[in-house]
């Protein structure tokens, strides 16, 4: 084996690609980054300018356009996000690319739970993940390529967020739950998730399933921690049984299927509350002194009224 010198980023100009070049830019100074991306102006320009980074413009479902810009890379590191063509299709295209490039690690597409817990159909939003991941275990077991999974629970960010049902930030705040509430939670930051993948891209025997985790709260806790930190008191309310919430959501899913953000929470919440795809030991110590951001210290680092868009910064 030899030291990782070349990390490719299919995605770049996405938020978790843009975090993880910055990281290894930051930690890394002499890497090489080879961006690929479907459109080079939206590179953030810190990034772009960077003489360590090289732009490679290709579209994911075009072959050689990926393979040049795979050429002699010693990781690949997908960030795509989007509709389930690119998160499966896509992923297999960019696998078989790097697989005739000799790319010797993949990391793929997931920065979530560990969604080995789940059966296709559990939970649509994640079925890709379980498609994609059968293709490249596939490969890995004829020894083309080895697999890299980066398991971080949900973003910290997205907890907060409206769309996922566990909190709103009106007035002072509102957080809501199905079961007891006292379920706990795998939450990390999307900077802390890419510091890790950061660093486990320029380890070349890191392999398998990989777990960041920056903090573990129940819906309780984390209103708590809210109450503590910004001083005001959120209505905490129990909305009922997990056996509620499985009937809602597979009614809310059923009736329109393709109206994702009324359903997609409701299924992180059943399947993170009911601990189906609850992390292992994490793996933070890659990060060496630099400590995963905790709940607390992430509700410190925003103004209270901005904390639920917090995911889109």
């Amino acid at each position: 084996m030899f030291p990782v010198t070349k990390v490719a980023i299919a995605g770049l100009s996405g938020k978790i690609g843009s975090l993880i070049a910055q990281s290894l830019l930051k930690h890394h100074p002499t890497v090489q980054i080879n961006g690929i991306v479907r459109s080079p102006s939206k590179v953030a320009t810190t990034i772009a300018s960077n003489s360590n980074v090289h732009i490679h413009q290709a579209d994911p479902s075009n072959p050689s356009a990926l393979r040049k810009a795979l050429a002699n890379v010693d990781v690949c590191i997908c960030c795509y996000l989007g509709d389930n063509e690119l998160m499966v299709q896509g992923q297999k295209t960019l696998i078989d690319a790097c697989i005739a490039e000799k790319v010797p690690r993949y990391i793929g597409s997931d920065y979530s739970f560990d969604f080995r817990g789940l059966k296709k159909g559990d939970h649509p939003a994640k079925d890709f993940a379980l498609e994609y991941n059968a293709y490249l275990e596939e490969n890995e077991k004829e020894g083309k390529i080895k697999g890299v999974h980066i398991l971080n629970g949900g973003f910290t960010e997205v907890i907060f967020s409206p769309f996922l049902g566990w909190f709103n930030g009106e007035g002072n705040g509102k957080f809501t739950y199905f079961g007891t509430g006292d379920e706990k939670l795998d939450m990390t930051t999307m900077k802390d998730t890419a510091a890790f993948t950061a660093e486990v891209a320029m380890d070349e025997n890191a392999n398998g399933y990989l777990n960041v985790v920056g903090d573990r709260k129940s819906v309780k806790e984390l209103a708590k921690v809210y109450e503590e930190v910004y001083g005001v008191t959120p209505e905490v309310q129990r909305r009922g049984s997990f056996e509620d919430l499985h009937k809602i959501m597979r009614e809310t899913f059923q009736k329109d299927p393709s109206n994702i953000f009324a359903w997609m929470g409701m299924h992180y919440q059943y399947y993170m509350g009911k601990g189906s795809v609850t992390l292992g030991k994490d793996e933070n110590e890659r990060l060496g002194d630099r400590k995963p951001q905790g709940v607390k210290e992430f509700l410190q680092s925003w103004p209270r009224e901005r904390v639920a868009m917090s995911y889109m910064s």
